[in-house]
């Protein structure tokens, strides 16, 4: 029995590298009150957003038609706001510019509503060859049955479903990580 040496490779974070855009989709102050489970996203996204912060991953906020919508209803930082009048962030000029320009190679997305500007961002992405991560839990719609069969149709289209935890711990290596205990306290 032969046993192979040690890689002396550092192993890599299992779901992020700098190929990896975080995308906060549309959870705005008038959209998110008429959202099933509106607590549980809205806690899931704090999460993300402050993790995020933490690890220094990128992020892109969108707002949909914030003069009507409002504007977005969590604490999100420095990322950069985009607004747009299409469902996908794809069908804004801007946006779709924003994320084609970069090295990004896969795109987590959360937000609301899951059946409409989540399942059409999400379907762009993966027609256009994105690794597409949904973080379910942090996504919702007026109808939890909308959600949910939106959030399965992603599944079956190749879209990844993640929840919010599994891929704020999967962006560090394990707990001698010097993000860890700041993410544990995020996380509880």
């Amino acid at each position: 029995m032969s046993h192979s040496k040690k890689s002396k490779t550092p192993v890599e974070s299992p779901l992020f590298s700098n190929q990896t855009l975080l995308v906060c989709i549309d959870i705005q102050e008038k959209l998110i009150n008429v959202m099933a489970e509106k607590e549980r996203v809205l806690a899931n996204a704090t999460k993300i957003l402050k993790a995020s912060a933490e690890l220094g991953l990128p992020m892109l906020v969108s707002e949909q038609y914030p003069k009507g919508l409002g504007k977005t209803a969590l604490e999100y930082g420095e990322a950069p706001v985009l607004e747009k009048e299409t469902f996908s962030i794809f069908g804004n000029a801007q946006m779709a510019h924003f994320v084609r320009k970069s090295d990004y190679k896969t795109l987590v997305l959360f937000g609301i509503e899951s059946h409409v500007c989540v399942f059409q961002s999400a379907i762009h992405a993966l027609k256009l060859g994105y690794e597409t991560i949904i973080l379910a839990d942090s996504c919702s719609s007026r109808d939890i049955l909308c959600h949910n069969l939106a959030i399965r149709a992603l599944a079956q289209k190749g879209a990844t479903l993640l929840p919010t935890e599994t891929f704020i711990f999967g962006s560090m290596l394990g707990c001698k990580d010097t993000h860890f205990k700041a993410i544990s306290a995020i996380v509880k």
